[in-house]
């Protein structure tokens, strides 16, 4: 039986490990999860961001916390391998802000409802989708434990059964791709051997090109994000990086390393990988490293590299493999698209993305190219291409020009009162990227969005707030209004050039909270709540159509 022994989801703060946990829990009641002896959300400590690296660490732990008592916990580090030894253990990583797609920050981008069919009583997910390749991964040597860490944000198709996981130290899943795409991820330079010479974190077409990336058919190797090591190698990392037991026997993160990981965090694929490979060196890491946004120093790089650069690191190049990000609001119209050409059949799609929307006879949606989720429509929305539109409820006729995303939220503002919570923005606005380094908000760059809004930055960030942090993640831009109807009057925001004045004034008085406050601030019980009641309706009405029940009910389009 191919199972295994404990599948973790990380989360961000423990808020998020809450919403995951229950989705973990309703999807082992249904019987979803049978290949699977132990599910478990792991939150990053004190809601402190320590990325994916630190969260592997953290996860790893906890697994040798729950098998071990306080007595064995401060044993020799041989214990905790011994143990780790004896486990298949399959992290997925899902801890974010989803900073890139504001619509789904309450669920995280690994819950996100994605195309396509099932019978059970939960809306279809990217986790749910990408779960089954992942725990269909072959099983290591016996008695050498296995550890596999995966991105919860990409949709991965590849055949697992060629997956052969022989070696030891590190071993990584890669695909062929265009240097453009590669260049946004980490790429693998490698020889016909497959040992990896040199890990290339984020690498420009440039630097791939320079360093020997980029094979004779023009195509890089692509890191899709699923590393596996053995148990001898997860004790070799929690040594490192300072696994020690605490007063009371529990595994923590100490020393200088350890508080290093809690300070500056730890990207598995950044600050590790970039060490190793044959024809790594100090600087090629430090460099690699500092230049894709580590705030490790030269010198605790330096440090690192000397024990991480003895690991062996292979890759296993699939020579057929579907890498389909859901990372950003552009990505989900694309991956989306791809995913209901291939369900339908067809080359291509002349129709909208109808995800988990209630559609009643009144009801109409025009364009195509567009993402329309969680959604009550009773009344036409016109589309004018490459929308999202997102937990909205349509009475009255609503038009989008083309590249606007529109979502509401409910939650509680910043007094406690129930409200909803209005975001219009562009389908590539860049959300984490600082003002004066040309961020775009609804299509335009932000200075010149908030001029013909007449404010300052000073009106939308707070001054402790420095110049280069001012994001649109941290702008105070998007209004709260106590009835969800009332989100129409924020329409203009797309084209704030062509808004009245009375508009204009109403949202520089109107209260007013930044996606970074509403991620705290949202319902993320409701979001949920909000999809399942849809689903029911959506099977109850179908289910009346069919029996010729109830005449007259709304008419519910199906995806």
């Amino acid at each position: 039986m191919n199972s295994w022994d404990v599948l973790i989801v990380t989360a961000s703060n423990e808020r998020q490990a809450q919403a995951y946990e229950a989705q973990l829990t309703l999807r082992r009641e249904l019987g979803l999860l049978p290949d699977v002896r132990e599910a478990i959300v792991v939150a990053d400590p004190g809601g402190r961001r320590i990325g994916s690296g630190g969260s592997t660490l953290c996860c790893l732990m906890e697994v040798l916390h729950r098998r071990l008592d306080a007595k064995l916990a401060k044993a020799d580090p041989r214990t905790w391998e011994r143990v780790l030894g004896e486990l298949r253990v399959l992290i997925i990583h899902a801890g974010g802000d989803s900073r890139r797609l504001p619509a789904y920050g309450p669920c995280g981008k690994i819950f996100i409802p994605v195309p396509g069919e099932n019978d059970s009583a939960v809306c279809l997910s990217l986790f749910d989708r990408q779960l089954p390749t992942y725990l269909a991964l072959p099983k290591s040597a016996p008695g050498r434990g296995q550890v596999v860490i995966a991105s919860g944000d990409v949709l991965l198709r590849f055949d697992p059964t060629r997956v052969k996981f022989t070696r030891e130290g590190i071993t990584g899943l890669a695909c062929h791709a265009q240097p453009e795409q590669a260049s946004r991820h980490g790429v693998f330079c490698c020889d016909q051997t497959d040992e990896v010479k040199l890990y290339l974190q984020k690498p420009s077409i440039a630097e791939q090109t320079k360093m020997g990336a980029i094979d004779a058919y023009g195509q890089s190797c692509l890191d899709i994000g699923v590393m596996h090591f053995d148990a001898a190698t997860a004790v070799r990392l929690l040594q490192l990086f300072g696994a020690r037991p605490d007063a009371k026997g529990r595994l923590v993160l100490a020393g200088k390393r350890g508080q290093a990981v809690m300070d500056r965090g730890l990207d598995f694929y950044r600050e590790i990988c970039c060490a190793m490979g044959s024809q790594a060196t100090a600087d090629h890491h430090a460099r690699s490293a500092r230049d894709s946004g580590s705030r490790w120093t030269t010198a605790m790089l330096g440090d690192l590299f000397k024990t991480l650069s003895a690991i062996p690191f292979n890759v296993q190049l699939l020579t057929h493999c579907d890498f389909l990000d859901f990372g950003t609001s552009r990505g989900i119209l694309s991956s989306g698209t791809r995913l209901l050409q291939e369900d339908r059949g067809v080359s291509q799609l002349r129709a909208f993305l109808d995800i988990n929307n209630e559609i009643a006879a009144e009801g109409l949606v025009q364009g195509s190219a567009s993402w329309v989720e969680g959604c009550r429509i009773r009344s036409p929305l016109t589309l004018g291409g490459n929308n999202v539109v997102v937990g909205v409820d349509l009475d009255e006729p609503v038009s989008l020009p083309a590249g606007a995303c529109l979502d509401t939220i409910a939650g509680r503002d910043a007094s406690g009162r129930s409200v909803w919570f209005v975001r219009c923005y562009g389908v590539d606005d860049t959300f984490k990227e600082p003002v004066d380094k040309g961020a775009v908000f609804c299509g335009m760059p932000l200075p010149l969005w908030l001029t013909q809004v007449g404010v300052g930055q000073e009106e939308v960030w707070n001054r402790e707030v420095a110049a280069t942090d001012r994001t649109i993640w941290n702008a105070r831009l998007f209004p709260a209004v106590p009835e969800h109807r009332q989100y129409r009057q924020w329409l203009w925001m797309f084209d704030p050039a062509g808004a009245s004045e009375n508009q204009r004034q109403a949202w520089r008085s109107a209260e007013r909270y930044s996606l970074e406050q509403i991620l705290e601030l949202a319902d993320h019980k409701d979001f949920y709540e909000r999809r399942s009641r849809i689903r029911a309706a959506r099977i109850r009405n179908s289910n009346d159509r069919n029996t010729g029940t109830r005449p007259g009910e709304p008419t519910l389009r199906l995806v």
